[in-house]
């Protein structure tokens, strides 16, 4: 019997390819895995999704009927012409050798391999886009573990065999990714073996970096690689992240040695160690922008001085997609941000006796003068508050509208002759674009296209009518949506258009107002699907000035959240809903990272022993009382961080004991009168407290 039980959504896909994953992973037993692998080796065109970060395939067939299973797809799979075209309404069908080299990776973790397939890919992504989730392995780099070694390679042909370097990006792109060695120098080849499992390796092209790896294999030989590489040792390794993701490794900075070691307290050893801690900072903050683009709602929440307000500027640039700003160096994160301020970026911070009136809009006094300059009277007039204020900066004003600058621009890469280069919204890559005189869509290629067709072949027009439409915020250029809005953005800074921008409004303190006082109505409006382009848009009636008023759907908020102070309660389920919450923790790799640009040790030391010893003392399971958790009280890790001894023993004596005693008088924390003096008398002295006896048996009984 015909199956007619097609897809209806392209979530109804996006759950087929998490059945079929379940198989994979053996959760229904082998009979399942082995059905499930088959599948996967005899699939033709493959639906390409990413699902929790990684990057998942499903035959076409199998992901075409909704809920599709095992049993089902048995007795009847039909011949894919049906399923294919309800799955080419969310996605666009391609041939990408990249796709076909991850599907490899893929196919390995099985123990089997295929050949060249073709791709259904989602309308609004590219390979670009889904080849960065691939060169995102941050999750697996191990941060917490200490290695006795990083080393830094380079790789050369042999003597007489061309004497060049190798491009090592090739050896990366294996479907296993490998480095290797030629066999000209014997030396060089020893050392490379002796680089032990789980160090981390800087893979380098000259003083160029490539990657930071981590070797995950032991040495081997491979006739296959050696005749594409001209070399004869090879190791497995894992790619922690590519140097393209983040900033380039000063040139010079390294010896010239093929395969050095980066000892500890060498400057190699700390460059690579402050790269690594860079690209987690990084990590952090696409995150939350990331997460703050979908939900257009983020809170920040920890315990004092864990970075919440501090965080809020580097998202805020990266949400707004300013790229010529490392987000890593706050001295210069905080000179754009006061750049961007009352105009782009807005901030406030919420208290008991902030109202409507103020956040949003209310009356005001002005005061009435003659032509004399004198005082006839005062009126009340409505006036803007900031969420309204930031609210109606999304739209700024230039000297031509948008829809006039896509015209010019459209003559100006007139004929392939004409074409553009410009950069995806990443910058990491750029397109070609180009216009053929009446046609009604705008010619685009990936300049990283490995297509061997005619110089002005386009995989991916635009339509021109859609573009104008997503530029104007009313609608989107459904296949290639992130390719229009890069043309839109080139159009942009070619004319300075009149268009509209993102926004982002910084709310400090979130909880110490009264949100429903301050908000009002607008709640409900704070929903993406509620905003002026979403699903279901809802515009208000503003009480004073009589004026219907929507939210942006390009205005972001950021709030920041203490969650150690309980004075306030917490926030209501109406507003906590609308936001997604990221809870940050006292961190002591900042610390750590803070002493080592002062070269100081000794201090760090110090304070790293102070933090660890006064979070022992509130962890504690006899001290803890109430509902809070380590993340709510734990003292950030800001308050130990210090220019000199003298300031750190001030942060101790001032900030750092006050409030803990304020725990414990607030009952947060239950201490012993005897064990708070002894406590605070260690602490006073940077030196951290010691257990009596007696507690060390009380500790261990109840262990």
């Amino acid at each position: 019997m015909e199956r007619t039980d097609f897809i209806k959504t392209k979530d109804d896909i996006i759950r087929n390819i998490m059945t079929l994953y379940s198989y994979l992973k053996g959760e229904l037993g082998d009979e399942y895995k082995n059905w499930s692998i088959d599948k996967m080796v005899r699939g033709k065109n493959f639906v390409v999704e990413v699902i929790d970060s990684k990057i998942c395939f499903a035959p076409s067939r199998f992901a075409g009927y909704i809920d599709n299973s095992k049993d089902k797809h048995d007795e009847n799979h039909g011949d894919g012409t049906q399923t294919d075209e309800k799955i080419k309404i969310y996605y666009n069908k391609i041939q990408d050798e990249r796709l076909d080299l991850l599907l490899q990776n893929e196919l390995l973790k099985y123990g089997v391999s295929s050949g060249e397939k073709k791709y259904w890919i989602a309308k609004d992504t590219t390979v670009d886009d889904i080849i960065r989730v691939s060169k995102t392995k941050s999750q697996h780099i191990p941060y917490n573990l200490e290695y006795d070694k990083y080393w830094h390679i380079q790789m050369h042909l042999p003597e007489g065999k061309g004497g060049t370097q190798i491009d090592s990006t090739l050896m990366l792109l294996e479907s296993e990714p490998v480095i290797g060695t030629g066999e000209w120098n014997d030396n060089q080849c020893k050392n490379f073996k002796s680089i032990e499992n789980g160090n981390i390796v800087l893979v380098r092209k000259g003083s160029q970096a490539i990657a930071l790896c981590q070797v995950i294999g032991d040495n081997f030989t491979d006739e296959k690689l050696t005749e594409k590489y001209i070399n004869v040792n090879f190791r497995k390794v894992r790619i922690l992240d590519w140097a393209d993701n983040y900033k380039q490794p000063r040139s010079g900075l390294f010896s010239q040695g093929t395969f050095s070691s980066c000892r500890k307290n060498t400057e190699q050893y700390q460059y690579i160690d402050d790269w690594l801690k860079y690209m987690k900072s990084i990590a952090f903050t696409n995150k939350c922008a990331k997460l703050l683009r979908s939900k257009h709602n983020i809170i920040l929440q920890g315990a004092p001085g864990t970075g919440k307000t501090y965080n809020t500027a580097a998202i805020a640039l990266e949400v707004l997609g300013i790229n010529d700003v490392d987000l890593t160096d706050h001295v210069t994160v905080m000179k754009k941000y006061r750049e961007l301020q009352d105009d782009r970026i807005f901030f406030t911070t919420f208290h008991q006796s902030l109202d409507y009136e103020d956040f949003v809009e209310g009356l005001k006094p002005h005061i009435q003068t003659n032509a004399n300059g004198e005082s006839i009277g005062v009126t009340y007039e409505p006036e803007d508050g900031i969420f309204k204020r930031a609210c109606n900066a999304v739209e700024t004003d230039g000297s031509k509208d948008i829809i006039e600058c896509i015209d010019d621009y459209l003559q100006k890469i007139k004929g392939f002759e004409n074409k553009r280069k410009i950069p995806t919204l990443s910058g990491r890559s750029s397109l070609y674009i180009w216009w053929k005189e009446g046609n009604a869509t705008l010619s685009t290629r990936s300049t990283n296209s490995t297509s061997k067709r005619e110089g002005d072949y386009t995989p991916s027009p635009l339509n021109i009518e859609k573009i104008k439409l997503q530029a104007l915020g009313k609608g989107s250029e459904n296949n290639w949506q992130q390719y229009a809005q890069a043309f839109i953005e080139a159009v942009k800074n070619e004319y300075h258009a009149k268009t509209n921008k993102s926004v982002v409004l910084i709310i400090d303190e979130i909880n110490r107002g009264n949100v429903s006082k301050i908000f009002g109505e607008l709640i409900t409006l704070l929903e993406s699907d509620k905003r002026d382009t979403g699903n279901h848009p809802i515009k208000v009636m503003l009480p004073y000035s009589k004026t219907m008023f929507g939210v942006p759907s390009n205005l972001y908020i950021i709030g920041t959240m203490n969650t150690t102070d309980r004075s306030t309660g917490t926030l209501d389920y109406a507003l906590r809903r609308r936001f997604a919450f990221v809870t940050l923790q006292a961190n002591p790799e900042i610390i750590e990272s803070h002493y080592n640009k002062l070269n100081n040790p000794e201090l760090k030391i110090k304070a790293i022993q102070l933090f660890n010893n006064i979070k022992a003392f509130i962890m504690n399971p006899k001290h803890l009382c109430g509902d809070s958790g380590i993340d709510d009280l734990m003292v950030g890790h800001s308050y130990f961080m210090a220019s000199s001894e003298e300031e750190l023993l001030n942060k101790v004596e001032y900030e750092i004991l006050p409030l803990i005693a304020e725990y414990i008088n607030d009952g947060i924390i239950s201490v012993s009168d005897e064990e708070k003096k002894r406590a605070f008398h260690a602490w006073l002295n940077l030196q951290p407290m010691q257990e009596t006896e007696d507690e060390e048996i009380n500790t261990e009984d109840e262990n």
